[in-house]
């Protein structure tokens, strides 16, 4: 190992997962964001790791080996990332359809299976009129996205990692034909690697070197909710909205569609996405909202991550995706080797910044 020293600009899950395996990897590390940790999309996420909402094989076996890679993370970090693994019941028509098998139950090696309205209503009680089928994904984990992200800033900085939060990364610094850090609107900050994980801010910093990463970011509303009795045992990921119950018993909803002026009225919304849940499952009773966050989820022009050295600038490097929460683990787990070796993951070989060139 050459490299030395990291910044990893971006607070959020990937950054925070990032840091954490640069610095226990042995290299010092900074971790750049103006806001500080979960301020962005982590922080308004869903959060909810799975490999079933993939639409390919290449895609799926990521994100299987993320999963993976989480449970190894929960060992490491000896209980203090808190992870529900009790599943998810879907029925929504982009990953399920009644009328067909889902391609995970066909060929992919997943251990979800298709079930009835009886077994759903034998899975989860509280669905009094249930889908007449679903998918149930028994390996899903659900997660309390600030709370998670929090706990892996901790980590990295509990072993050495410094934070520069407050700081806005202004561009990136070019000496010598390679990337030597950022400047920001509170100085230069410098390293042997740099990589790029702001989410949103992420194409803007690449703009004055020409290089060119479409992106279809969109915003999504999330609420939460006063804590409730626990009743929820697995997420639900339905046609209309998404829906899971965190540890202390607050509600996390969010809504499926993303619809254009879906947020032109984002009352109206919230008002539809409480009736809907309350009739979905009467028995939770009157839901008290306690909070709703719009955030903006960074996604690549074409919705796959892009993972890995960017071409052209050297000593830099990026991740940059949707459903950075699945991805994370094994993002940082990857990403880092890479930079320590300069050895290529054949996992990546589909998600790198390159396939844009064209």
């Amino acid at each position: 190992m050459t490299a030395k020293t990291a910044l990893v600009v971006g607070a959020g899950i990937i950054g925070a997962c990032l840091s954490y395996r640069l610095a226990r990897a042995g290299m010092h590390v900074t971790i750049l964001d103006a806001a500080g940790p979960h301020r962005g999309a982590s922080g308004g996420s869903w959060a909810w790791l799975n490999a079933i909402s993939a639409q390919e094989k290449s895609y799926f076996d990521l994100r299987q080996a993320s999963l993976a890679a989480y449970h190894e993370l929960e060992q490491e970090l000896s209980g203090r990332l808190k992870i529900d693994w009790t599943g998810a019941l879907v029925w929504d028509l982009n990953t399920y359809s009644a009328k067909s098998d889902s391609p995970v139950q066909k060929s992919w090696g997943s251990n979800a299976r298709i079930v009835n309205a009886d077994e759903m209503r034998a899975l989860e009680p509280m669905l009094t009129s249930p889908p007449d089928g679903a998918i149930y994904s028994a390996d899903d984990g659900l997660v309390d996205g600030a709370q998670a992200t929090q706990t892996l800033i901790d980590a990295a900085q509990a072993i050495g990692a410094r934070g520069a939060f407050g700081r806005r990364a202004l561009s990136l610094l070019s000496e010598d034909n390679r990337i030597a850090g950022v400047k920001t609107d509170f100085g230069d900050l410098h390293a042997d690697v740099t990589i790029l994980a702001a989410g949103t801010g992420t194409s803007d910093l690449l703009v004055p070197f020409d290089i060119t990463l479409p992106t279809s970011n969109r915003a999504g509303l999330l609420i939460t909710t006063a804590p409730i009795t626990k009743r929820l045992t697995r997420a639900l990921w339905t046609d209309s909205v998404h829906i899971k119950q965190l540890a202390d018993g607050r509600l996390v909803i969010g809504e499926n569609d993303h619809a254009p002026g879906a947020l032109d009225d984002p009352e109206a919304t919230i008002a539809h996405m409480i009736e809907t849940t309350q009739k979905m499952l009467p028995a939770l009773g009157v839901l008290t909202v306690e909070k709703t966050t719009i955030a903006t989820r960074p996604i690549p022009g074409d919705g796959y991550p892009v993972i890995g050295a960017i071409p052209t600038l050297d000593d830099a490097y990026i991740a940059m995706m949707h459903s950075g929460f699945t991805l994370a683990a094994i993002t940082a787990r990857l990403l880092t080797q890479e930079i320590l070796t300069d050895e290529l993951s054949p996992l990546l070989t589909p998600y790198r910044l390159s396939r844009f060139a064209a």
